[in-house]
C-alpha cells in the first residue's frame, strides 16, 4: 500500500483520522506516476520541437517543479490547523476508523520486533537495489511504483520461509522449540494480526475474516525525499462501504522533520474528493480543514481508509540517518473485486498475490508457522 505514498491519479483510479484531541499524523496507494507523465506529455506537446531534447528536458523539469510547488502550497494551507494523530481511547478503534477514516493504535508491535524489522528492511533494500540494477530480478518483484521517487521506495516483502525466493532469516529464542529460524516479516505480522494482536480484530470487524491480503510492503523515505500532493488512493464511492484498510507500522520514532504522513480526517466524501481536484476549491478547503500528521513512536500503527485524503510528507531532516520506514499491509473487502490493474497492481509480490491469502488464512498460517509447521497451509479466496 505505499504508503501507501504510492501513485494515483487524484481521485481517480486508472487501472495498495479530526478533532484536535483525537489526532497527531501518517500510504498513498498507486498511480500518481501517470499523473506526472500526463503533465510532462502535455508540456512536451506544447509547440516544442521533438528533435530538441534540451527543450524537452526543460519542460520535464518545469513540470516536476510545478508539481512539487503545489505540494508545498498545500502544506502551507494545512499547517495552521494541523495537529498530531492521537489515540482516542474513548472510542473503539474500528469506530474511529469507520467514521473518521483514520485511527492510531499504540504499541501494535513490540519495540524489539520493530528494531529487528528495521535492520531487515535496510539490508533487504540494499539487496533489492543490487538485484534489480544487476538484472538478477525484475523490478516488479522487488519494488512497487511510488509517488515522488527521489529518496523514496515502496519495497515489496516476502511472507514466509516456505514460499520465499530469497528469505532473510533471524535467529529465534530457545522457547521456539525445534524450529531454528523464522522471518522477521512473519514475526511482525504475528504480533499485529495473530493471537492477541490489536490490528487483526479491527480489520476483521470492518471487513470480515475473509478480507483479502492486497498489499505487503515497506515504504521508505530518506532525507531529501519530496512532499507528495494531497490525494486519495481510490476514487470515492457513495455506498458508504469500506473497500480497503491499510495499516502502517512505524519501525522507528517519527518526528515532524521525517515526512510523517498527513491525514485529513472526515474527507471520505464526494465534496472533498471534488474539491481536491479543483485548485481554487482545494485552497479554500485546505486553509480551514483540520489535518493530522502521524508522528508515530516505534511500534505504533496508523490505520486508514484509502478513500481518505492524505499525503506522504517530505523528509527534511538534516541527518542522513533519519530514514523513515513504514511496514504496511492492506486488506481488501471480499465483497468487491480486486481493483488492481497494470497501472496500479497494488504493492505485493507477484508470487504472494498468486497465493490468494485472506485474513483467516494469514492467521492460520501464522499459528501453524509458530508451532513449527512452516507456514504453507494457507486459506485462499
Amino acid at each position: 500500500m505505499g504508503p501507501k505514498e504510492r501513485m494515483i491519479l487524484r481521485g481517480h483510479t486508472v487501472g495498495v483520522k479530526a478533532p484536535a484531541s483525537l489526532f497527531h499524523p501518517p500510504k498513498a496507494i498507486s498511480i500518481r506516476s501517470l499523473y506526472l507523465a500526463t503533465k510532462i506529455i502535455l508540456h512536451m506537446n506544447s509547440s516544442i520541437p521533438i528533435d530538441n531534447p534540451f527543450h524537452i528536458n526543460q519542460k520535464k523539469q518545469s513540470s516536476q517543479s510545478t508539481f512539487l510547488r503545489r505540494a508545498d502550497q498545500e502544506a502551507a494551507y494545512l499547517l495552521p490547523n494541523q495537529s498530531h494523530l492521537q489515540t482516542d481511547t474513548s472510542t473503539p478503534y474500528s469506530q474511529t476508523l469507520s467514521v473518521r477514516g483514520v485511527s492510531r493504535v499504540n504499541s501494535a508491535i513490540s519495540k524489539d520486533t520493530a528494531l529487528e524489522m528495521q535492520h531487515y528492511i535496510d539490508h533487504y533494500l540494499m539487496e533489492s537495489i543490487k538485484a534489480v540494477e544487476s538484472f538478477l530480478e525484475p523490478r516488479a518483484w522487488r519494488f512497487a511504483n511510488v509517488l515522488e521517487k527521489e529518496n523514496r521506495w515502496d519495497l515489496l516483502l516476502p511472507f514466509d520461509d516456505d514460499n520465499d525466493v530469497d528469505p532473510i532469516h533471524i535467529s529465534t529464542n530457545a522457547e521456539d522449540g525445534e524450529r531454528s529460524k523464522s522471518t522477521i516479516v512473519v514475526k511482525c505480522l504475528n504480533e499485529a494480526l495473530g493471537e492477541g494482536g490489536t490490528i487483526g480484530p479491527i480489520i476483521e470487524e470492518l471487513l470480515g475474516p475473509h478480507a483479502k491480503l492486497y498489499e505487503l510492503a515497506c515504504l521508505i523515505s530518506d532525507s531529501g525525499s519530496n512532499r507528495q500532493e494531497i490525494h486519495p488512493d481510490i476514487v470515492y464511492q457513495p455506498d458508504g462501504k469500506i473497500r480497503l484498510i491499510a495499516c502502517f507500522l512505524s519501525l522507528q520514532d517519527i518526528d515532524a522533520t521525517m515526512g510523517p504522513t498527513v491525514f485529513i480526517p472526515d474527507t471520505v466524501t464526494e465534496y472533498h474528493h471534488r474539491a481536491i481536484n479543483n485548485e481554487d476549491m482545494a485552497n479554500e478547503m485546505l486553509s480551514t480543514i483540520p489535518s493530522v500528521i502521524s508522528t508515530l513512536d516505534i511500534g505504533d500503527a496508523s490505520l486508514y481508509n484509502p478513500m481518505l485524503l492524505h499525503a506522504g510528507g517530505g523528509n527534511v531532516s538534516k541527518n542522513p540517518q533519519r530514514r523513515r520506514r513504514l511496514f504496511y499491509f492492506t486488506f481488501l473487502n471480499p465483497e468487491f473485486d480486486d481493483p488492481s490493474h497494470d497501472f496500479n497492481p497494488g504493492s505485493i509480490r507477484p508470487d504472494l498475490k498468486k497465493r490468494g491469502l485472506d485474513l483467516a488464512g494469514v492467521r492460520e498460517s501464522l499459528k501453524t508457522y509458530f508451532k513449527g509447521g512452516g507456514g504453507s497451509q494457507c486459506r485462499s479466496y
